[in-house]
């Protein structure tokens, strides 16, 4: 298991802005065996069943920035505030408060956790 923070946090940042502009390579980020969760969601394993699940989630969703405002790291766990600016396929925006925590092994995301409030995405996508 790899302790570096740096590269934790490299990797952590990383996909946070891969997530931003180039989905596919988000998704690179992740183990084959990652479990990923967001909010209250039941918790998904395995990549494809996450990139199923984030493909339902972003489906109204034009585009996202992530703005980081503080991290963390302690081994291979990192932690990350952000607030995230979603942007609709109708043009409106949305900027959310969150947090994320990902645990990195050998350069790669083997756990993704979102917390944060999705609603008023959820309910843009719902009227969309």
């Amino acid at each position: 298991m790899s302790t570096n923070t740096t590269s934790g946090l490299e990797t952590s940042r990383a996909l946070l802005a891969a997530a931003d502009t180039d989905i596919a390579a988000f998704f690179g980020y992740f183990s084959d065996d990652c479990s990923f969760r967001m909010a209250n969601n039941d918790l998904v394993t395995g990549r494809d069943n996450i990139q199923n699940w984030v493909a339902t989630y972003l489906g109204s969703v034009a585009g996202m920035r992530h703005h980081i405002i503080d991290e963390w790291a302690d081994g291979d766990v990192t932690a990350l505030r952000v607030e995230v600016t979603y942007t609709m396929q109708n043009g409106e925006q949305f900027i959310l408060p969150a947090v994320t925590r990902t645990r990195v092994s050998d350069g790669k995301v083997t756990e993704y956790l979102i917390f944060m409030d999705p609603s008023p995405v959820l309910a843009a996508s719902a009227t969309a």
